[in-house]
């Protein structure tokens, strides 16, 4: 047999067997500590429209191609939000693979836009990290978004002009595939390690 075909049939060897290894890899469940990760159970977002912290709009294919860790709540949340943003920068920071830092982002979309303006917004999620996105949207894409994901919440506002009001929401964190789909869940309590360890896990394979 010649030597060329000989370094032919080792390279197409090669490439198999490492597409087997990859498709075996890919097959195997992620053992997760800490959340919820759905696979092939991913379900697209429907189309939507933010406005973020600089005042620009975000719609669906902004999100295209990095990986989303989104946390809804409300700036004048006196515990549950503040002590959330501070957990997910302290997964940030305990995310040891800098690729996959770069690879996600964090997002906290206010559920109470008739105070949280974008100058509001700004220092807010600013304080937590300079690199978070802070966002919130009219009522209508608010409940069109949190209802394709399983997010609850409420605002008791008994007319348009009071200024103070309670804002009920639900503490898990989702998180958003590069193709935009909800793919995985992190229910409270939150353990910033763990989480950090299983987005490892999620983004190094994917």
């Amino acid at each position: 047999m010649r030597k060329s075909n000989i370094i032919v049939i080792a390279v197409l060897a090669m490439t198999i067997g490492f597409s087997i290894a990859w498709i075996a890899r890919q097959s195997q469940p992620i053992e997760l500590e800490a959340g919820m990760w759905f696979g092939e159970q991913s379900r697209a977002l429907p189309e939507f429209e933010l406005i973020d912290q600089n005042n620009n709009k975000l719609i669906q294919t902004d999100f295209q191609g990095k990986w989303h860790l989104v946390f809804f709540g409300y700036t004048h949340c006196p515990d549950i939000c503040p002590s959330s943003l501070q957990t997910m920068a302290d997964i940030v920071k305990l995310i040891d693979d800098k690729d996959v830092t770069k690879s996600l982002q964090i997002v906290f979309i206010s559920v109470d836009p008739d105070r949280d303006s974008p100058e509001i917004l700004k220092p807010y999620v600013e304080y937590f990290n300079p690199n978070f996105i802070g966002a919130t949207a009219s009522a209508n894409n608010l409940e069109r978004l949190t209802a394709s994901i399983g997010i609850a919440y409420f605002v008791d506002k008994k007319d348009s002009d009071q200024v103070s009001y309670e804002v009920g929401h639900s503490s898990a964190f989702v998180l958003i595939n590069p193709a935009v789909e909800f793919s995985g869940l992190f229910s409270a309590p939150h353990d910033s390690r763990k989480i950090a360890g299983d987005l490892t896990k999620i983004i190094e394979r994917y």
